[in-house]
């Protein structure tokens, strides 16, 4: 799939997501027992912050040597490492 493509999905889904927030909220706390107030200005707003924030990055991978402090070497490999979901 290309990579833009993913993007556009992610941000489908965390659309989807944003749209649903109340009820992943109830759904939550009743899936881990913690408060609900926890899950719906906790849990769910950081998980919809994910999803947006990997979809902008689902085409911005292209192999660069990263700028580190120190006397370091750091780079970014582009490897299959299986499915992700």
């Amino acid at each position: 799939m290309d990579p833009s493509e993913r993007g556009r999905l992610i941000y489908k889904l965390a659309d989807l997501f944003e749209k649903h927030q109340e009820e992943l909220s109830y759904l939550e706390s009743l899936d881990n027992g913690k408060p609900l107030t926890h899950s719906s200005h906790g849990d769910v707003p950081l998980s919809l912050k994910t999803y947006r924030y990997y979809a902008g990055w689902a085409d911005k991978i292209h192999g660069k040597t990263l700028p580190t402090g120190g006397n370091y070497f750091a780079y970014q490999r582009e490897e299959p490492i299986g499915v992700v979901g």
